[in-house]
C-alpha cells in the first residue's frame, strides 16, 4: 500500500516549493481536505487533530532539510504560529488538500525574516530517538501513528521543496521506507528519528542514481 499519491502544487519555483502544475508525491494526512483539518482543530486533543499536527511538523522538517536556501522556513515563528496561519488558509480553501495549504504557509514564510540557525530546524516527533520509534512498532506499541504521520509529512515536505525530484522515494513505497527505518533504527537506537529519515532519503537517492 502506497499511502500516497501525487497532487498538483500551487506554488512557485525557486526558494519556494515546486512550480504550479507539477505533480508532487504526497503521503498520508496531507491528502485530506482542509475541511477535515478544521473539524479536527475543533476537537482539541483528539487523535485526528494530533495526526494533522504530527504531519505538519514532519512537513516543515522535511522542507527545512531539503531547502538549499533556508533551514528554518518558519523563520522566527513557532509551530503553533504556523498552525494558526494554517487555520486561516484552510478556512479560505476548505476543499484544498491539507498539503497544499501547508505549502502556501511555506511560500509566504519564505519572504519573512528568518532566525539564523546552524542546524536544520526540525519539529515534533523528529526529536525522539530511534528507540522510541522501534518501541512504537512493537505489537504492544501505542504511538506508531505518531511516527508514521510525521514520516508522511516529512516526505511530502521534502518532495514539495526539492528542485531535483517530485518524489524522494522514487519507485519505493511508503511501506518499504518504514521497513528500512525499522532496520536502521534497530541498529542506531539513540539516533534522532529525523536523522534516521534523512539517512533513508539519502539512501533512496543513491539507489536512484545507481540505476541511471
Amino acid at each position: 500500500m502506497r499511502w500516497g499519491t501525487t497532487i498538483a502544487s500551487l506554488l512557485l519555483l525557486g526558494a519556494a516549493p515546486q512550480s504550479q502544475g507539477v505533480e508532487v508525491a504526497t503521503y498520508g494526512t496531507g491528502l485530506l481536505p482542509c475541511s477535515s483539518y478544521l473539524h479536527a482543530r475543533e476537537m482539541q486533543g483528539s487523535s485526528s487533530q494530533i495526526a494533522f499536527i504530527n504531519w505538519f511538523a514532519g512537513y516543515l522538517s522535511g522542507a527545512n532539510a531539503t531547502s538549499s536556501r533556508r533551514n528554518n522556513m518558519l523563520g522566527l515563528s513557532e509551530l503553533a504560529t504556523g498552525l494558526e496561519r494554517l487555520d486561516g488558509v484552510c478556512r479560505a480553501r476548505p476543499e484544498a488538500h491539507f498539503a497544499n495549504a501547508a505549502g502556501i504557509i511555506l511560500m509566504t514564510s519564505n519572504s519573512t525574516p528568518g532566525a539564523h540557525s546552524v542546524d536544520v530546524t526540525r519539529y515534533g516527533s523528529g526529536f525522539r530517538p530511534c528507540t522510541s520509534y522501534i518501541g512504537s512498532r512493537q505489537p504492544q506499541g501505542l504511538d506508531s501513528d505518531e511516527f508514521i504521520d510525521w514520516l508522511g509529512g516529512y516526505l511530502s515536505g521534502a518532495n514539495a521543496m526539492s528542485l531535483k525530484t517530485n518524489d524522494v522515494l522514487g519507485s519505493s513505497e511508503l511501506t518499504q521506507a518504514i521497513f528500512w527505518l525499522d532496520d536502521y533504527c534497530t541498529t542506531h537506537p539513540v539516533t534522532p528519528f529525523s536523522l534516521a529519515v534523512s539517512a533513508m532519503v539519502d539512501a533512496s537517492r543513491e539507489i536512484k542514481i545507481a540505476r541511471h
